[in-house]
């Protein structure tokens, strides 16, 4: 990866769905210079813990400044938004910042502009900032802020950075904390803002995954890969022998870097070193050149007229202005439109299917092209010609485990399947060779009632009376929705 002699700075941020740890993750980077003697490199990473209260299905904040001090040290170089709802079981990532070697005390941090989407599963009607959100509704709203800045000084503080050394910090923001009984948000150190150290310590060494990362290939140059990612930051990436391609047949027929083309849209799984490099995993296509896309949850199906459609929440959009993060939008999918999985890698599942209108379900993640019929406004609406199915991240307790097939059994699921029509109570979760386990060695290590957390395509299968998800990550939870 180029370096020059100046401060290297990355900036990124992760997506998600509907539960833990961190999903998704788009940001960006300018390029910069590995450390010299006197400074080291701090990563700075986000994940949230996600509520137990009603079922957030956004929940954006912009966080506007980090600073170690003394020295009024920043680590942030530009506000960034990030939606906490889908850094469930993945990473955001923040920063990479070279700066000098020295010992901190506390990091500040400043927040602004909250935004969060919520499925009222409370059964009563809830006053949202002076507005009104009925039971069972889908509802946006700006929360108050009680406190725009949190200090910590405890716990990994203080905090000494030595020449050319790498340093990871996690920042793990608590949905449940955070979001106060009157719905208003709180930031206190140690409770709803938590910080810990990422491992690794060399510059060669993976601090993070970074996945679901969403932008437009903008250079390619040997094995670097630059992007603009669908929040407008630019990355430099870097591809290697391990380096996995998932591009339709019809766009190129042997998979390999040589399918890579400037202009295209892709989502790419990334390595986080301790250098602030970014590696990347995998790589999927999405889009030609100047596609309008998002990427949206989907709330709610219909595939009783004419037309199907579906009612889905915008996260992020790419080549499309006049749709924004936390619209709900109404997408109609005609008969010509063509269905693809977009994960490159996992389990297998004989009887699952993704090939038409009647396929998608409540909590999938898709990306979806806009067509030119989009409607703009307070009530968007579309029709789409590609659907892609992303993965889906879901909380849940197991109710029962078969390992012999690497599979198991999860109820105790958010409300956004719960207040599906028909209701969804149990999903099955497949694994396999495909899945990393965190925190878990085997599916045979599960007992009945664990909190777990999934993460992969969520399909409708013909062998079950439930969706079943395919598991590219497995792993043990300690509380559940």
């Amino acid at each position: 990866m180029t370096r020059m002699h100046s401060c290297m700075t990355r900036l990124g941020l992760v997506l998600c769905l509907v539960l833990t740890g961190c999903g998704g993750g788009d940001s960006g980077s300018q390029s910069g210079s590995s450390a010299t003697t006197g400074t080291s490199t701090v990563n700075l990473v986000v994940t949230d813990t996600p509520s137990t209260k009603v079922t957030i299905l956004s929940f954006q904040v912009q966080i506007t400044s980090a600073v170690l001090q003394p020295g009024n040290v920043s680590i942030l170089p530009r506000p960034l938004t990030v939606d906490l709802a889908q850094l469930v079981s993945d990473t955001g990532f923040l920063a990479s910042t070279v700066i000098g070697s020295a010992t901190y005390t506390s990091l500040e941090m400043t927040f602004a502009n909250p935004q969060v989407t919520i499925l009222n599963n409370t059964g009563a009607t809830l006053a949202l900032a002076g507005q009104s959100c009925a039971a069972g509704a889908t509802c946006t709203f700006a929360p108050m802020l009680n406190n725009a800045t949190v200090t910590i000084s405890s716990g990994i503080f203080p905090l000494t950075v030595t020449a050319s050394s790498a340093t990871g910090l996690n920042l793990d923001l608590s949905i449940p904390n955070l979001l106060q009984s009157d719905l208003s948000i709180t930031l206190a150190n140690g409770s709803s803002v938590n910080l810990s150290l990422l491992p690794g310590t060399s510059s060669a060494s993976q601090q993070a995954t970074i996945d679901d990362v969403m932008g437009s290939i903008t250079a390619i140059s040997d094995s670097q890969v630059s992007i603009t990612t669908a929040f407008g930051d630019s990355l430099v990436l870097t591809e290697s022998s391990s380096t996995t391609y998932n591009y339709p047949a019809e766009v190129c027929s042997t998979a390999g870097a040589s399918c890579l083309s400037t202009g295209q849209i892709v989502t790419l799984d990334l390595s986080l070193l301790g250098d602030g490099a970014l590696g990347i995993d995998s790589v999927s296509y999405v889009g030609s050149s100047g596609s309008p896309l998002v990427k949206a949850l989907v709330l709610s199906t219909d595939v009783t007229g004419t037309t199907p459609s579906a009612q889905v929440l915008v996260q992020r959009g790419i080549n499309v202005s006049s749709l924004s993060a936390g619209q709900i939008a109404t997408v109609s999918l005609p008969a010509r439109t063509a269905y693809s999985v977009g994960t490159a890698t996992y389990p297998e599942i004989s009887t699952a299917s993704f090939a038409g209108a009647s396929d998608l379900l409540p909590g999938q993640e898709l990306i979806l092209s806009v067509a030119a019929d989009l409607i703009a406004g307070t009530s968007p609406a579309f029709s789409t010609g590609t659907v892609y199915l992303e993965p889906s991240q879901v909380i849940g307790a197991v109710n029962s485990v078969d390992a012999a097939t690497s599979s198991l059994a999860i109820d105790g699921l958010s409300g956004l399947f719960m207040e599906s029509r028909p209701i969804i109570q149990l999903l099955d979760i497949q694994a396999g060779s495909a899945t990393n386990f965190v925190g878990l060695t085997s599916v045979s290590a599960l007992t009945t009632g664990q909190f777990i957390v999934a993460k992969g395509p969520l399909f409708s299968t013909t062998s079950s009376s439930y969706p079943t998800l395919a598991a590219i990550q497995l792993g043990a939870r300690t509380v559940g929705n």
